[in-house]
């Protein structure tokens, strides 16, 4: 099963690219995206919050981890698509110590997408996200 959402991109607080980089992360988000992940995530504000979307499309869960003695965060997650690249999985995510309102998501790709899809603050996006009930979309 799988949900459609639009959501605008916003500028985040530069903390992803530090948990993407850090190598416990940085292991388990290379395992889920089968590439090694761009230091740093895509912001994206749905209209809807996390909870809701939780609710409407079961996600995947990565428990926090202890690093160096630290408790550091885990997440929600799911795969998706969007709509710029509609033949590329990416991982969205969204962390369990977030300090992002509620109603935003983060996108992880082996790419920065941003960047290469030239994606200002404001610019829509239509993302479709599978549920963990359906088959990971791994490797297709």
């Amino acid at each position: 099963m799988h949900i459609v959402i639009e959501g605008k991109v916003v500028t985040g607080f530069g903390i992803g690219a530090k948990y993407v980089s850090m190598p416990a992360y940085n292991i388990i988000l290379t395992e889920l995206i089968d590439e090694e992940p761009y230091p740093g995530t895509l912001n994206v504000e749905i209209s809807k919050t996390y909870e809701e979307l939780i609710k409407e499309c079961n996600p995947s869960m990565i428990r926090s981890l202890i690093i160096n003695g630290v408790e550091r965060g885990g997440f929600y997650y799911w795969f998706g698509k969007i709509s710029e690249l509609p033949d590329e999985w990416v991982l969205i995510i969204r962390p369990h110590l977030s300090k992002h309102k509620p109603n935003v998501i983060e996108i992880i790709s082996g790419r920065n997408l941003r960047e290469e899809l030239s994606l200002e603050d404001g610019k829509s996006l239509s993302i479709k996200i599978y549920c963990a009930d359906s088959m990971p979309p791994q490797n297709t």
